[in-house]
Order: structure tokens, then sequence, then C-alpha cells
């Protein structure tokens, strides 16, 4: 097992190391007690002794300890080697979710295969999982065999060898319009409930506004900071996000922040749940202090002592249960797919892409070390180019309602009108006759589109009885056109944005690149809102037949 220790400072920005490969015969248990103790010095391990049965190690994301439990003492070498393994691990900066899933596995594995004895075993335990649980203990069981060594070490590694690593897909996104529905159910709740009903789930509409502008992970959305927001001389509204930076092979996390610009809106929700904190008396260093959460539940006396952590502040677990209650009690549909808190922070990357943000800038804003990070996140692009030309057809459908019939109606028959079935046939016989409709320019040719299908303006699609099946097909040829046309443009700008220079040291890129990327961007968004129109009429037709 490599084990990479500091020796100590060269320069302000150079440190000196050294690798060595340790097995658990070549460490002595006296050295894995001194590191025990320096762990426990600070405050990064609970137990009376090394020698303990039990080890809490205080995981700051879940805030609350989690147990370390080393109870195989039918087989007293195995167990003392298992503790100096996890314990060289955690020195090197592996993390507690890592650390807890190797003891897992290597104590199932342990006792199903007699200490490693029973080969046969071994293979049926790791064909008997489900395929990525089984790549990942033969992964662990491999990573062990570096520190323990057994004597048929060769062998067991032989058979961790078979087991292939699966192929991922990307996790899917919720369906577009599900997610709409999502969207519709907050707006709706928080502008026609009573205030003091919302408090409970104003989190969700605090992590919806802010994470799909801001590609946040959940757990840096659970740390923002009570006074995490700011309002400048200038007028502008920003906001202070919580980094966590790991120290290189060390257990020591490092606390950065990122200030970045938001709107108006999200910091007047964010400044509003402050002020609710403030009126209820809740003491948090935290924007989303857990004792609030817990007034404001139908049964807030069980629930206040479940708080296990020293911090006042939301959990992902929590989080997780406001969610679900939120579909649960306000959507209540359990038909359609239901958006994952991790989902926002795909559709702000993907939305920050197809504004034209190169690679380097959106990986500073989502905390990515490697580029190559996001390149899963841009497997959902061509969905999500989908999707935003699908919310704005249905926009431009209701704006098309209320300019001829009011916004009442809108609310209410969101998807039954066009606003060519609102003109009489006497009224229509004043306009220019064009393709299966009618064009209400009266200065044409001038502030003509040139393209009759995707003029929003002007253009209204009304064609005879006989014609209809016609001109849909006619509208649904060019949509398909300006389909193929954005997945050529999402092409390119992620070619271009791979592509482009990168100076990973001033942080800066290549400027012409970015000129291309910018113009890219614009063109994108002018198809979207061609096919966007284009689409609203489509729909209009067929969802009133």
């Amino acid at each position: 097992m490599q084990v990479i220790i500091n020796l100590g400072k060269i320069s302000e920005n150079n440190t000196l190391k050294k690798v060595e490969n340790i097995t658990h015969i070549k460490i002595t248990e006296e050295e894995l007690k001194k590191y025990f103790a320096f762990l426990k010095e600070n405050s990064l391990i609970k137990a009376n002794k090394y020698e303990d049965i039990n080890w809490l190690i205080y995981d700051e994301n879940k805030d609350r300890d989690i147990i370390f439990k080393f109870d195989i003492e039918m087989y007293w070498e195995l167990n003392k080697a298992l503790k100096g393994f996890i314990l060289l691990k955690r020195m090197t900066g592996v993390s507690i979710g890592s650390c807890r899933t190797y003891l897992i596995h290597l104590k199932k594995v342990i006792i199903a295969t007699n200490k490693f004895e029973n080969l046969d075993a071994l293979e049926s335990l790791l064909i008997s999982q489900t395929p990525l649980v089984s790549y990942e203990m033969a992964q662990n069981i491999k990573r062990f065999m570096t520190f323990y060594e057994h004597s048929l070490s060769v062998e067991v590694i032989k058979i961790c060898n078979q087991i292939k690593k699966p192929v991922r897909t990307n996790r899917s996104l919720p369906c577009f319009p599900d997610v709409l529905a999502f969207d519709d159910a907050i707006r709706n709740f928080y502008e026609n409930v009573n205030p003091e009903n919302q408090i409970r789930f104003y989190p969700i509409l605090i992590w919806w506004k802010l994470t799909n502008i801001l590609p946040m992970r959940v757990i840096e959305f659970l740390k923002l900071k009570k006074n995490c927001i700011e309002k400048k001389d200038d007028g502008s509204f920003w906001i202070k996000l919580p980094r966590e930076k790991k120290k290189e092979d060390s257990p020591f996390k490092i606390e950065v922040s990122d200030t970045i610009q938001i709107n108006q809106e999200v910091y007047e929700i964010i400044l509003q749940y402050i002020q609710i904190i403030d009126k209820e008396n809740i003491e948090t260093d935290y924007l989303l202090p857990y004792d609030l959460y817990v007034k404001f539940l139908p049964y807030p006396n069980k629930s206040s002592s479940q708080r296990l952590g020293t911090k006042n502040r939301l959990t992902d677990k929590y989080l997780q249960r406001i969610l679900d209650d939120f579909y649960t009690e306000i959507v209540k549909n359990e038909s359609i797919d239901r958006v994952n808190y991790g989902d926002t922070r795909h559709f702000a990357i993907m939305n920050m892409f197809l504004q034209g943000f190169n690679m380097l800038s959106i990986a500073r804003m989502a905390g990515h070390e490697d580029l190559e990070m996001q390149f899963s996140y841009y497997s959902h692009v061509d969905h999500f180019v989908q999707s935003q030309v699908y919310l704005l057809a249905q926009k431009k459908l209701e704006q098309n309602i209320e300019q001829t019939i009011g916004s009442k109606m809108t609310n209410t028959t969101r998807y039954l009108y066009d606003k060519g079935l609102m003109y009489e046939e006497e009224e229509l016989m004043k306009y220019r006759k064009v393709d299966y409709g009618f064009c209400t320019n009266t200065d044409f040719p001038d502030n003509c589109a040139g393209e009759c299908r995707i003029c929003n303006s002007y253009y209204i699609f009304k064609p005879a009885i006989n014609d209809i099946s016609d001109g849909l097909k006619w509208l649904t040829d060019y949509s398909n056109s300006l389909q193929r046309n954005t997945k050529e443009l999402t092409d390119m700008m992620f070619s271009l944005s791979k592509n482009m220079y990168y100076d990973f040291q001033s942080l800066r890129h290549q400027e012409s690149a970015q000129l291309k990327l910018n113009t890219a961007s614009s063109q994108l968004t002018k198809f979207m809102d061609q096919r966007a129109t284009v689409e609203a009429w489509i729909r209009s037709y067929r969802e009133d037949e």
C-alpha cells in the first residue's frame, strides 16, 4: 500500500513528499498508535484508545459521528490489519464515506470467505452483488491486499480482476413537463398560501431559485451562512458560497468561499427567510437552521430531539424529507417524475453552457477541479435544449392568448387556445393571405421576417379545414430543420469550449475562441426562439383536436 508522507515545505508553493510502500508487517502497532493519537488530538477521531472496538469519526457534511466498528475478533490478526488500513487511508485524505465503504465491504468478505481462505466463496460473493457493488468490492479487496500480505493474495487479486467495470450510464433527468409542473406548484404555493404556512417549505423555494442559476453542490447549499447575502452600494446583489478544498494527502479540509453576483429576486427571497429566522428567535450561523424547520412540522415536539449534530443546520437527509413532503402534500401527483435535489446543478451547468460560458468559467463556478468532470453533464444538453424550446413555446402560446382574451383566462386555459383560433373569419379577410394563414403586417414588405413560420409578430397560422394536415406537416418539417441546426450548433459550441486554450495558472482563456462561443450562443438563442414559435402553432392545433 502506497502512503504519501509530507516531509515539509521547500518553498511557499511546494512541499517535499516521499512515497512509501507500507504493509501490515512493515508498520508497527506503535507507529499506528501515533497516527491515531494525532487524529484524536485534532478531534478527527473519537475513541479512548487505539485498541477500542468502536471508533467515531465526525462527518462535517452529515453533522454527525460515523461509527467504525472493528468487531471481527474471531479473526484477530485481520481485525488489527483492518484498523491499520482504515487509519492510514484516513490519514492520507481518503474521505470518511470511502473509508466506511472499505470497512463494510472488507468485513463482509472476510467473514464470507473465512479470512480469504475460501476462494470459491469469494467468487460467489462477488457474483451475487449488483454489477457496480461487485466492481467496487473487488477494487477495495485489491487495495487491502496491497497492505495485508496474505498467502493467497495473488489468487484473490486474480479473482477480483475478473470483475469488469460496469458501463456507467449518465443519470437521466426528469421529464421536462414534470419539471415544469413542479415549478408551477412552487409558484402557485408561494403566491396563494398563507405566509406562515409557507415557512416549512421555504428551503425548497430558496434551493429551486438559487441552484437553478448557480451550479452548487447540495452540501454547499446546506452550508450557506445566515449572513451570505449582500447588497452593495452600486445596487448589485451578491452571495457568498462555501467551498471546500481538501488538503492534498491529508485528512484536513480548508474552507474557502466564492462571492458571486445574483439577481434581486433571489436576494429578496433569501432576505425574507433571514427575517423569518430572526422573528422566530432561532440561534444559528446558518441560513437553513434545523430548529426553524422542525418548529413548523405537524408534530414538532416529536421531531425536536432528532437533531444529533452539533450545528443548527439542515443536512441532506432533512432537505430530502422536505422535498418529499412538498411532493406529497402540495404537488399531489404520483404519476410525474420527481426532481432530485441534485438535478438543479445539471440545469445550471447546461444553462451556463448554452449562454456561452466556456468550460473554465463553468468549472470555477461549479467548483470542478478538472474540466473533464463537466463532460457527463453535456450528455443532457439536447434534452435540455428541447425542454427550453418546450417552455418557450408554452410562453408564446400564453402570450398569444393573453393578448387576445386577457391574462385571467390564460391562468385556467393554458394549453387550449391559440391566437389563430381567436379571430373571426370576417376579420381575417382584411389581412394578406399567405401560406396556411394570414399576415397582419400592414407595412409589408417592411418588418418582414422573410419566413412566415418563425414570425411571431404578424403571422397567424389559420389553414383551411382541408389544409390543416398539410399545414401541420409544413410547420413540423421546419421545426425538425431547426432542431438539426441547434444540434449542430451545440456540438460546435462543445468542441470550441473543449479545445479552447486555457491558462490554468492565471485562469485566463483564449479571447478569440470566446468571441466565437458568444456568437454561437446568440445564434443558438435565435434558433431556439424560432423553433419555439413554430412549436407554439403546432401545439395550439394538436391540443385543440
